[in-house]
């Protein structure tokens, strides 16, 4: 299986200003990472910090906010990591899944799924 690689944008608190950004889809993460410098320039702030798994298997404090995300013609917020110099941006499994997004790793991209309510 190939990684999968999408544009989003990424906006301030009030879904005002965007940037676009090119992220790795990584159904491994838990939330999306965002460099922490876009984050800063978009005024996102911090609203708590978090104990995260590498994928080394070590244990790394991080930060997290709340930033607008423009994916595959949505827009809605999510919560996502300040991601450090370095450090890979990726979409990660709760953006997705709000988004009601599923990889299709054949084809490379983003297929609509359904929600699912039990």
């Amino acid at each position: 299986m190939g990684t999968v690689t999408v544009t989003i944008g990424v906006g301030d608190p009030g879904g005002q200003l965007f940037e676009e950004l090119e992220v790795e889809v990584d159904t491994g993460s838990t939330f999306t990472a965002v460099p922490r410098e876009l984050l800063r320039r978009l005024g996102v702030p911090v609203t708590r910090s978090a104990l995260a798994s590498l994928a080394d298997g070590s244990s790394a404090p991080v930060d997290i906010g709340q930033a607008v995300i423009r994916l595959e013609g949505q827009e809605f917020t999510t919560q996502v990591i300040f991601a450090e110099e370095g450090e890979p941006s990726l979409l990660g499994v709760v953006t997705l899944e709000e988004a009601l997004l599923a990889v299709d790793p054949v084809a490379g991209r983003l297929i609509p799924t359904i929600a699912k309510r039990y």
